[in-house]
């Protein structure tokens, strides 16, 4: 699976996932966020991270190659048994609990952040596979 977006836009990722994890906690603190507009800010703020954890995983690297395009393949099925081994957890732990709100609609949130963390895992050992190689 080659990445479809340009090059910068992995960055630009990163650099909005910090803002949407920032903004509405500085937001709040300023009196910005009230009972009126609370569901606004969380779904805005869900939409910001969807959107920043897609650029950073579909985002084209300096070297793409095949060998990127398979590690994101495989990050993605990684991603994919943890998360699903989450979701079991969180599932269980719920039904214990006996509160079926502990596994709400966030849960897809979670697997693109560790979609991402995969990637960027399965990204820095190539790298360094590939500068002991040389060496």
């Amino acid at each position: 699976m080659k990445g479809i977006l340009p090059v910068p836009c992995r960055v630009a990722g990163y650099a909005l996932l910090l803002l949407a994890v920032f903004v509405p906690m500085l937001m709040y603190m300023f009196g910005m966020v009230h009972d009126g507009n609370l569901v606004l800010v969380k779904l805005g703020m869900k939409l910001v991270i969807w959107v920043s954890l897609f650029m950073v995983f579909l985002a084209k690297t300096k070297d793409e190659d095949e060998v990127t395009g398979s590690l994101r393949l495989k990050a993605m099925k990684y991603a994919l048994y943890v998360w699903g081994i989450y979701y079991v957890v969180v599932l269980v732990k719920a039904a214990i609990d006996n509160d079926m709100q502990e596994a709400d609609n966030s849960i897809g949130i979670v697997y693109m952040v560790i979609n991402v963390i995969c990637w960027e895992f399965q990204l820095q050992k190539q790298r360094m596979e590939r500068t002991f190689r040389r060496k």
